[in-house]
């Protein structure tokens, strides 16, 4: 998946403990055994454990447990797309506008202090906070944006190790407005998504050249503007520590420190009941929800997560190329008891439906899979007869003309059991059919750099994640190819897309009726259970285990994480 905005974690790190303290509105179903069980519309906007700052301790260490440890953190390259990324550096960097649980954006007034749109949409200006300053005393202009704007547009001369345009290349051209903390952009055409450009900026030094964009932020984060500032970045341990900063012009962090220990998945649980961190997510792994609940001061947060599970299967190579045998994986596939296997010995909904651009709590969220999201073998043996794959006996693979045979590779990231298993049913469940299935256990630290981004597999699974509430930035996932090259596919490890999923693309992020937006959104969601991009099996758990005092912190749901108002609340 190479690019940055929708960001892709192995399977949902780790799984917690303890029972959820919130959930709201819909009712729960009763299940076989008379018990209440939850459904997506139980479950809560978000779960922070919301206080006053007032009510917080200035001081003390957060131990945040993370999956992956970075090496670029430049978000804006193609080697920075992992969401453990945007955790830490939006505890550092500037970003434009803060999203509340419904997804609702406002401007960060730390940095914009206010943004409007034109009445026709073609023209946003940022009123900037002249008081924002970068760490090395430059203040934050309207020529950092501009910047941004004019590399990620790919209008920039240079070899810039990027993604795809994703909104900056609607904006035809950027101003300096009344002063330099004024900055007015102009776009061809409206753009619904505005307010989700800009999660990350940087120094325009780091923008402009090729040099500094690859590799400044390579191993180093050398330039901040956060209320927290880089302490150590440590390969030995791989720990990266962020600290408060003194020179932040906002409210104080009431943290004295962030440390972002990478472990691990199935590790995670253990060293939270150890006190040795403070909070991971936990996802749907049970053996670790269960051990999370051993420790005493423990809190269980769980909320509607901007993210959803899914296999992904490869169309660059091999078999799945062909559309007929992508769908025949499809309809062999049972989602339901694919999701129930997962999810069990947790506290969330085994609904197996899942929308890959709405989330189950905004507007229009429905189940677009059709009869491809319901498991037929009589349908998939028939495509797969179609398609020149043949099986002479039951229980045998299918063999083609040439006497190869249907096999797929699933490639799965060590230590974590969740996704074995996941394959493990899969295998059954197409070995049914005919297709033959062989999982293959990587290094998990390999998982996505040696096997995913670089379409070594046939099949895997993880999860997509938002970084904002808005559909759009899924193009980077599922449209394509980029930058007229029949080759680059950028974020899209499918490798698959069609010309007219990139219109409705094009069409929907440039539509300002919010109606007809999320109407698109459905036709998009359509089109891509059409052409056999990946199958989603459930809405990603937003389940985290957090020391109970920690305060503002946890299942955050669609809301930006405000970073300076984590603490642990007063005895």
């Amino acid at each position: 998946m190479r690019i940055r905005r929708s960001a892709a974690f192995a399977a949902p790190v780790l799984a917690l403990t303890l029972f959820a303290t919130a959930c709201g509105g819909g009712g729960g179903e009763e299940d076989e055994g008379g018990n209440d069980t939850p459904t997506l519309a139980d479950i809560a906007n978000s779960d922070v454990n919301p206080q006053e700052r007032d009510a917080l301790q200035d001081g003390g260490t957060l131990n945040w447990a993370v999956s992956d440890f970075i090496t670029q953190f430049n978000s804006y390259h193609t080697d920075g797309n992992l969401g453990v990324n945007l955790d830490i550096l939006q505890a550092l960097m500037p970003r434009a506008h803060n999203f509340d649980d419904t997804g609702a954006a406002t401007p960060n007034t730390n940095y914009v202090e206010e943004s409007s749109v034109s009445d026709d949409g073609s023209t946003v200006t940022f009123k900037l906070n002249p008081d924002a300053k970068w760490s090395n005393g430059e203040p934050i202009t309207w020529e950092d944006y501009a910047a941004t704007v004019e590399t990620m547009s790919g209008r920039a001369d240079g070899d810039f190790n990027m993604g795809t345009k994703a909104g900056y290349g609607d904006i035809s051209k950027v101003e300096e407005g009344a002063d330099e903390y004024e900055v007015v952009f102009t776009f061809d055409t409206p753009y619904a998504e505005w307010q989700g450009l800009f999660d990350v900026l940087y120094p325009a030094e780091y923008m402009e050249d090729p040099e500094k964009f690859n590799e400044g932020y390579l191993e180093d984060i050398p330039v901040t503007a956060g209320p927290f500032k880089l302490d150590e970045i440590d390969k030995t341990t791989q720990r990266v520590t962020v600290v408060r900063d003194d020179n932040w012009w906002g409210e104080p962090a009431k943290l004295d420190r962030i440390t972002y220990a990478t472990y691990e998945s199935d590790a995670m649980a253990g060293v939270f009941v150890n006190d040795e961190i403070d909070a991971f997510y936990v996802g749907y792994d049970a053996p670790s929800y269960e051990r999370a609940q051993e420790r005493e001061d423990a809190r269980i947060a769980r909320a509607i997560d901007n993210g959803y599970r899914y296999i992904e299967m490869n169309a660059g190579r091999g078999p799945l190329a062909d559309l007929d045998v992508r769908h025949a994986v499809m309809l062999g596939i049972d989602r339901s008891a694919l999701a129930k296997a997962s999810l069990e010995g947790v506290d969330w909904p085994s609904d197996p439906t899942v929308n890959r651009l709405i989330r189950s709590n905004q507007p229009s969220f429905q189940d677009n899979s059709g009869d491809l999201g319901q498991r037929d073998v009589e349908r998939a043996a028939q495509l797969l007869d179609e398609a020149g794959w043949t099986q002479e006996a039951e229980g045998e693979t299918r063999v083609n003309a040439d006497g190869e045979k249907l096999s797929l590779t699933y490639v799965v990231p060590s230590g974590l059991q969740t996704t074995q298993s996941e394959a493990e049913i899969t295998q059954q469940m197409l070995g049914e059919i005919g297709i033959e299935v062989k999982i293959e256990s990587v290094p998990s630290t390999a998982f996505f750099t040696d096997y995913i981004y670089t379409g070594n597999f046939d099949m895997s699974s993880f999860v997509q994640v938002g970084t904002t509430p808005f559909a759009g930035e899924s193009y980077e996932n599922y449209g394509g190819p980029f930058n007229d090259d029949e080759e680059d596919w950028g974020n899209n490890n499918g490798r698959t897309s069609t010309p007219e999923i990139n219109e409705k693309y094009a069409e929907m992020v440039r539509t300002t009726d919010l109606d007809r937006y999320y109407e698109i959104a459905n036709e998009i969601d359509t089109l891509l259970w059409e052409n056999g991009q990946g199958i989603p099996f459930f809405q990603r758990t937003g389940i985290w285990a957090v020391q109970e005092d920690l305060a503002n912190f946890g299942a955050n749901g669609m809301a930006s994480v405000i970073y300076e108002d984590i603490g642990y609340m007063k005895e």
